[in-house]
């Protein structure tokens, strides 16, 4: 915390299915005090019936106390703002969609209030693809929060940006002009996790160790005009250390390189080599995918997931839970 810094003014959760993230902010939107108590959906629900919707709304409400309760004790005034799987069918409560195309400009009545012992907590919505005849549609929730950091971090709302967000389920997003013109999601994530914990390749593993080269030789293997296929090219790490070749510590990173490479083959868009490219997640997932993305000549602009701290504040302040002394805010 800097030495200018002012009284608190808004609490900000991005609380998603494996993580949870609060950071208590001031009134020029810069971060006083940041927690990751690791209390993500799964987390919360793992003990509640999922079919009694107020044992699910009681866990969430003694979660969010947990981690923010003694911030609304000391300046129970402050307003609650919440974005991610939070908001969602499984979550606190719904907090619906928006459809898009749409403006990243969220009006007064786009947020969903809940109440709890202690006051509101007002959850953003998420954005949704309608699924169309064979076509299947395509949701986010919590990323668009991102989308609108990363945006204002960067002056972004004229022209063309392409915001790829790694992580469980790494997402791109397309907007023009401040409007969210497409996205897509990858499960690249969570099959990463899978293939590293169970079957096959999980037994060929070892305990992982970084190793950039073999993480080089994943891209490789999983670059369009050379990949047999994303399954082909995985199992590949199970002869490869049978032959000596790869090293039962290096499967993981190995693994990692394939998937990247086959998400960033099939999503990066001509069009997107020609945009502005933003990666916004954690430093190791960004040092990855901005090796693949160099492969096809882009050097994004890298940003922390501290955007989403960003993101929620331009919301508030959109929505009218707090001012802007139009200062730029110091993520």
């Amino acid at each position: 915390m800097s030495d200018d810094s002012g009284s608190p003014s808004l609490i900000a959760l991005d609380w998603g299915s494996s993580t949870q993230r609060a950071w208590l902010l001031d009134d020029d939107g810069r971060i006083l005090a940041a927690r990751r108590p690791g209390q993500g959906l799964f987390a919360t629900t793992a003990e509640i019936d999922p079919g009694d919707p107020r044992a699910r709304a009681q866990a969430y409400e003694d979660a969010f106390h947990a981690v923010c309760g003694d911030w609304l004790a000391a300046d129970p005034d402050v307003p609650v703002i919440a974005c991610g799987m939070v908001g969602s069918a499984h979550g606190w409560a719904e907090a619906g969609y928006l459809t898009v195309p749409t403006a990243l400009r969220f009006g007064r009545e786009a947020l969903v209030p809940v109440t709890h012992r202690r006051g509101v907590v007002h959850l953003v919505p998420g954005l949704r693809i309608p699924s169309a005849d064979m076509l299947p549609g395509d949701v986010i929730r919590g990323e668009e929060t991102q989308v609108v950091g990363a945006l204002d971090m960067i002056g972004g709302l004229s022209g063309a940006v392409t915001v790829i967000l790694p992580g469980t389920h790494s997402k791109w997003v397309r907007v023009g002009d401040g409007t969210v013109c497409s996205f897509e999601t990858a499960l690249s994530g969570e099959l990463f996790g899978l293939l590293t914990r169970q079957g096959i390749l999980a037994r060929t593993a070892a305990d992982p160790v970084r190793d950039d080269a073999a993480f080089a030789r994943g891209l490789a293997a999983g670059s369009p005009g050379v990949s047999r296929g994303l399954s082909t090219e995985l199992f590949g790490a199970r002869p490869l250390v049978l032959d000596g070749a790869l090293a039962p510590a290096s499967v993981p990173d190995y693994i990692s390189g394939v998937v990247i490479a086959d998400e960033v083959g099939h999503l990066m868009s001509e069009s997107d080599r020609r945009h502005r490219v933003v990666l916004c997640g954690t430093a190791d997932l960004c040092r990855r995918y901005s090796s693949a993305l160099a492969g096809y000549d882009i050097e994004p602009i890298v940003l922390t997931e501290e955007v989403a701290a960003r993101g929620l504040w331009r919301i508030a302040v959109a929505t009218e839970l707090v001012s802007d002394r139009e200062r730029t805010p110091n993520t």
